[in-house]
């Protein structure tokens, strides 16, 4: 209970506060709940500082790489508690006695590590159990804490360069020459600036004047509508066209003109300028891009926050889980001792009774009209399935136990999917019980390198869904939600079918879209399915389908590869 509450500590110090302020108030909590003189962690922020943060001091301290790397013994770079005596962390001048350290999480290129000293009680092995528990917590909690600051870090990059980006377009724009020029009544040019020599790519004006403008344009149509408006009006602004040079390459401008006019109304000449914003096109082509690329990481970022939320949520369940199977445990172990004493005094008073049976006629008529040969057999009936229900609670502790560790550990690892299925019923159990019939049909398959928390995250998402689809049809039967798993020569496949609504066609290719409900306000977040779409198809490879016919039901099948990439390059 005490790791428990630690944890709940340790969420609400890192929710809290977004800075690296928190690390140290992380590390005064554990050392003042693991009753330690002096706690330290160390670390290697996004910004790829060396740091570490005392128990009871300010802030995080930044130090030198080969300070920080003197800190770290070889041995504690391995998992598993490392002892040690007698040491002091940098600044502190008085050496502690007992010294026990673990290693973290991985921070980009470097781990994490938990120092904790203690200046007279030697560490006990509840101690370091202890330590081991919330070691697991608050890895967990830093890691995610070091990727949310990682995509900070990288979008604040992506908004520099956008600036950047935006300056540079301001500043060629505020340093251009626009070009100048005259045409006649007819359209044939009677000036030209030297912009504009440069512009349309000739060696000099007497290849500009007397031609006609037509000859440098694109689209003739473009320029027809040019000179009706400024017949109409007697100017035009920012009209859009397309010239091309003498080497055939083409140019996007905007052009502006206005109208001489005679007394009697015809056009003298006119007068124009032309921006050529080529540039700029390909800029805001550029920007476009990167403003698109922008929010695809800001909805990256929205995803990884739900992840995170999901997470906590599942993390939760697994540590009330263990709790709970731990709670059970001990009562089922005497239990089961007491069964077993029981059966055995049982045993010897009917040996001896029957003994007595055989030599005593008052005995064995006694024995007759109580009917204690029925009794015995009954008797034997109450051992047997006393015995078969200890052997069921074992067995769901055991499912408990597992789903609640797997639910902790983060990493690729040798993973049995029917096993993480019977443990993920053990919880969704109540969800299901009171509106479904579960039928398995669990196939001898391969096992394969997964990570089980998010595996069993993504089958407990489903099995919800499926329950809570069929109760929301409130029909007085209980519905059916079926496993199968198969496998083949690569994949092992998994398919939770159920007789609910089904979903409508029209919806069915926006489930996995974040955010995308059709439950009540309140009680969905439109992210279970799209975190269990990321899990199974970006970090495990595999594919994540559904088909339903609507008022029949739905079917979701996951594919895993049974050999990851992560496992071949091992």
């Amino acid at each position: 209970m005490e790791s428990f509450n630690l944890s709940i500590e340790l969420f609400k110090i890192y929710l809290k506060d977004d800075s690296e302020l928190a690390n140290t108030e992380g590390i005064t909590a554990i050392s003042k709940a693991m009753n330690s003189t002096l706690g330290a962690l160390f670390y290697k922020n996004a910004k790829d500082m060396f740091k570490f943060s005392l128990s009871g001091s300010g802030f995080p301290i930044s130090i030198p790489e080969e300070r920080w790397r003197e800190c770290i013994p070889e041995k504690l770079k391995t998992n598993g508690i490392h002892h040690f005596r007698r040491w002091a962390p940098p600044g502190i001048e008085v050496p502690i006695e007992h010294w026990i350290a673990i290693r973290l999480a991985k921070l980009g290129t470097e781990s994490s590590y938990i120092f904790l000293g203690r200046a007279e009680l030697p560490w006990t092995r509840i101690d370091i159990d202890s330590l081991i528990t919330i070691a697991k917590i608050h890895s967990e909690i830093i890691a995610i804490r070091y990727k949310r600051e990682t995509e900070i870090k990288n979008r604040n990059d992506v908004e520099d360069t956008l600036k950047l980006i935006q300056t540079r377009m301001e500043a060629y724009f505020e340093t251009s020459h626009d070009t100048i020029y005259t045409i006649d009544a007819n359209g044939l040019f009677t000036s030209i600036n030297k912009a504009g020599i440069e512009l349309f790519g000739v060696e000099n004006k007497e290849k500009i004047i007397g031609q006609p403008f037509t000859k440098f344009t694109i689209d003739s149509e473009a320029h027809s509508f040019f000179i009706q408006k400024i017949r109409e009006f007697g100017f035009i602004d920012d009209h859009e066209l397309v010239i091309h040079k003498q080497d055939g390459s083409q140019i996007y401008c905007l052009e502006s003109a206005h109208a001489v006019t005679k007394k009697d109304g015809s056009i003298l000449e006119i007068q124009a300028s032309l921006k050529d914003i080529s540039e700029r096109i390909k800029n805001e082509r550029e920007l476009w891009k990167m403003n698109f690329n922008l929010t695809k990481l800001n909805q990256e970022l929205k995803d990884a926050q739900g992840m995170i939320i999901q997470q906590e949520k599942l993390a939760s369940i697994g540590q009330l889980a263990a709790g709970v199977a731990h709670e059970i445990n001990n009562p089922l172990g005497f239990l089961k001792s007491n069964q077993t004493m029981i059966r055995a005094y049982f045993n010897d008073v009917l040996s001896v009774t029957n003994e007595l049976k055989d030599k005593d006629a008052a005995v064995a008529d006694a024995y007759k009209a109580r009917d204690l040969d029925y009794t015995v057999t009954e008797s034997e009936h109450i051992f047997k399935e006393s015995e078969e229900g200890f052997e069921r609670i074992r067995i769901i502790v055991s499912h408990l136990l597992s789903f609640s560790r797997s639910s902790i550990a983060d990493i690729f690892e040798d993973c049995d999917v029917n096993e993480s299925i019977e443990s993920t019923l053990v919880v969704a159990r109540n969800e299901i019980k009171y509106v479904a019939e579960v039928t398995e049909n669990l196939g001898h398959i391969p096992r394969i390198f997964a990570k089980k928390g998010e595996l069993n995250q993504v089958i407990l998402n489903i099995l919800v869904n499926a329950a809570q689809a069929i109760a929301s049809q409130k029909r007085e039967e209980k519905g059916n939600i079926s496993i199968e798993t198969t496998a083949t020569e690569k994949n092992v496949i998994i398919q939770i079918r159920d007789d609910g609504p089904g979903i409508p066609k029209e919806i069915q290719s926006k489930i996995f879209d974040p955010f995308f409900t059709t439950k009540e306000p309140g009680k969905g977040t439109g992210l279970g399915l799209s975190i269990s779409y990321d899990i199974i198809v970006s970090k495990h490879h595999g594919t994540l389908s559904v088909s339903s016919e609507q008022g029949k039901g739905t079917c979701f099948m996951i594919t895993l590869p049974i050999v990851q990439e992560l496992q071949a390059e091992k």
